[in-house]
């Protein structure tokens, strides 16, 4: 696709803009000028940013152009340096999407320029981009797709539940019949309980957990905030499992769940997630996020489609800077290093998360 050349643009309209790269701490009301966009999500927060910035030391690059000193478009970014994966550019790490907030074809061309010469100038080895609205920086193109699920919530918990499938509706009464206790808590004492069951829950799936200074920064940006909390899942006084939610606007989001490798309750994540819907309703929130499902874990789907929520596709595209071609953006979190993974001690999976999630953004 053509990059739109700015010198051709109407000097009317350019004299209008100002183009920056920022780090979004810089803007003192940087939330609320994002609030103001359409498609905002959790990862064009403030709160976001911090938390990535502060755990791995990566470098905030948000592509922004301003319209009469107000806020139009933006692309958010960071700059990952590592020995490993190469120098790069990607929107954002660790997120499940980041949608560019464009006001215009116009303005997205603009910033599609700036951030190309960004790569250039700083001799970035690709950019990588993940999308759900768009397929940006190009229409076309070798695209991952994984899946994303949405529930619009109402304040009326008789209309969420005709959404429910008869598996969900079967699971929540099973887990309400075993005793299940659902509890919301944000205290430091709860994290650490959550990070206990999410090292349990990664080395069961063959993968390293991420540090615990990740969830510390979690924690300190946006759980203490009020931008977020956990609800418990617990019998006989024990917990089981955990599923940990992000709010921002009007809008959701499911980040992380965890849980004991042992046999776990019949429905007992289905029953988290359905106190966590009711309660998020009843509070005026619009928009309920699953978050992220790769396409090939369709038990993970059908869990977040028994809730009635809408699906559409995920794409991640990675181009490269040099060669101007596109780079196959494969998963890595299924191969022959689960294997490997599950059969360590949490200990080793540790020190392994610590030495290399941040070459892994």
């Amino acid at each position: 696709m053509r990059i739109l050349n700015l010198k051709q643009l109407n000097d009317n309209i350019l004299s209008n803009f100002t183009i920056k790269t920022i780090n979004p701490s810089e803007i003192s009301d940087w939330n609320t000028e994002i609030l103001r966009l359409n498609n905002y999500s959790f990862f064009h927060s403030l709160e976001w940013a911090l938390v990535l910035s502060d755990t791995y030391k990566y470098k905030p690059v948000y592509f922004c152009l301003f319209k009469n000193n107000i806020l139009s478009s933006v692309v958010p970014a960071m700059e990952i340096k590592s020995k490993l994966t190469g120098k790069r550019l990607v929107s954002l790490p660790f997120s499940d999407f980041c949608e560019p907030l464009f006001n215009s074809i116009e303005e997205s061309e603009i910033l599609k320029e700036k951030i190309f010469e960004y790569c250039e100038n700083n001799l970035l080895k690709f950019m990588e981009f993940r999308t759900s609205e768009t397929r940006f920086p190009f229409e076309t193109g070798q695209f991952r797709t994984d899946l994303r699920h949405i529930l619009n919530l109402v304040p009326d918990e008789n209309e969420l539940k005709k959404n429910l499938s008869d598996n969900t509706k079967r699971n929540i009464k099973t887990a309400i019949k075993e005793g299940i206790i659902i509890k919301e808590e944000n205290s430091e004492a709860a994290l650490k309980t959550f990070y206990k069951l999410q090292c349990i829950t990664r080395k069961k799936h063959g993968l390293p957990p991420q540090p615990e200074s990740f969830f510390d920064n979690i924690y300190k940006h946006i759980l203490s905030q009020s931008k977020g909390t956990m609800f418990f899942a617990s019998l006989n006084g024990k917990p089981i499992a955990s599923l940990m939610f992000f709010t921002f606007g009007e809008k959701v989001l499911y980040k992380f769940g965890a849980s004991l490798n042992q046999n776990l309750p019949k429905g007992a994540n289905h029953l988290l997630m359905w106190e966590a819907i009711k309660k998020y309703s009843l509070l005026g929130f619009k928009e309920f996020d699953f978050g992220r499902t790769e396409i090939n874990h369709e038990g993970l789907r059908r869990y977040k489609l028994g809730f009635g929520a809408d699906e559409r596709l995920i794409f991640t595209t990675r181009y490269d800077i040099r060669t101007k071609s596109f780079i196959p953006p494969e998963t890595k979190t299924t191969g022959i290093h689960n294997k490997i993974f599950e059969r360590l001690p949490l200990t080793v999976l540790k020190i392994i998360g610590n030495a290399l999630y941040k070459y892994m953004g």
